[in-house]
Order: C-alpha cells, then sequence, then structure tokens
C-alpha cells in the first residue's frame, strides 16, 4: 500500500492500492436530490381549473417563463384529473402538448411555485400561469402526453434556458372538466 499525502501540509491522505487505483469511499447522490438539499428544487402547480366550452377544443394550461440567470431544469410532469367530464366525448384521452417560447402577453392566475426543502427562504425567479390566454405558437410540439383520467406523473428531461418560456396546450374531447398539472424541478447552481 502507498499513501498520498495532501501537499497543503493539512495531514489529508489518500491510500493507493497495489493496482495504483485510489482507494475511495463514496456517497452517490442524484442533481435533483442535491438541488433539493440545497433548497433549488421546486414544483409547480396549477392546482384544480375547471375548464368548458363546446368539445373538443384548446386551452392553455400552464405558462412557466423562466426568469433566473441560469438554465431551469425540469424532471417530473404530473397530472390529475377529478373524472367529473360531462358532455361531448367524455372518453377520448386528453392530449397535453408542450411547445417553446409562445409570442404574446400571457395573462393567467399565478400558479404556486414551492421550494421542495422545507423552510427554505428562496424564491425562485419563475413565472407559472395557469388557464393562460394571450399566446399563440409556432411549429410542431416538443413533448406529448396522452392522460385518460385520474391522476398520472413521469419522468421527463428538459430545459428551459434563462429567458425562455414554455406553454403547456391541453386538446379538450368534452364539454366540461376539472385538472390539475405541474413540474418539479430545479434551478442549475450559478
Amino acid at each position: 500500500m502507498s499513501i498520498i499525502t495532501d501537499g497543503t501540509g493539512s495531514g489529508y491522505r489518500a491510500e493507493v492500492t497495489a493496482q495504483n487505483e485510489l482507494a475511495v469511499s463514496a456517497v452517490s447522490q442524484g442533481i435533483y436530490e442535491s438541488a433539493a438539499e440545497a433548497g433549488r428544487a421546486f414544483n409547480l402547480n396549477t392546482e384544480a381549473v375547471a375548464y368548458s366550452g363546446t368539445g373538443p377544443y384548446t386551452a392553455d394550461a400552464l405558462y412557466v417563463n423562466n426568469n433566473e440567470t441560469v438554465d431551469v431544469e425540469v424532471v417530473g410532469w404530473f397530472i390529475g384529473e377529478l373524472n367529473n367530464r360531462t358532455g361531448g366525448d367524455t372518453s377520448t384521452a386528453l392530449l397535453f402538448e408542450m411547445y417553446g417560447n409562445p409570442t404574446g402577453t400571457p395573462t393567467g392566475t399565478a400558479a404556486p411555485i414551492v421550494n421542495r426543502r422545507i423552510g427554505a427562504p428562496r424564491q425562485f425567479l419563475i413565472q407559472a400561469l395557469s388557464d393562460v390566454s394571450g399566446l399563440s405558437v409556432t411549429g410542431s410540439p416538443l413533448l406529448y402526453q396522452y392522460h385518460y383520467s385520474g391522476r398520472g406523473f413521469g419522468t421527463v428531461n428538459f430545459t428551459i434556458p434563462a429567458g425562455q418560456s414554455i406553454v403547456l396546450k391541453c386538446n379538450i374531447p368534452c364539454n366540461t372538466l376539472t385538472f390539475y398539472t405541474g413540474f418539479t424541478g430545479y434551478v442549475r447552481a450559478e
């Protein structure tokens, strides 16, 4: 066994095996868990919103704008339906589509953004609105998700760069229903 001694004079030492490998003891932690521990992880949620129209129609369910100076990473997406569809086609799945950088001036209800570290004082520089109007999109969706009923959660991985935004549209086949949707994610370290 060989020993490497810290050259700063602190007395820290590292063991080198007979195969010239550094002997280490390590703990691995995912980046989301690390961000939550540091108070940089969030949950944003539209809460339950009642939609009505003549199905099929499209509603802009959630708008998210990254006003941070660093990227926002989204790692989870959840959808919950209160199973109260009425009128029109009540059996076809909802289709959610996510678009990047919609144009226009969004208006809607502020959606709560909660720090995943209990008691963490950090406020996020993210604008989140539910039941949004005033936006238009071009091009193809960046992400699709079908939802039939109840609650669903899935892993997603996408980045909202600083100064950019997304809108989540929902294609609704029935006349009325109530649902919520949202994301979990974290703000990259500066």
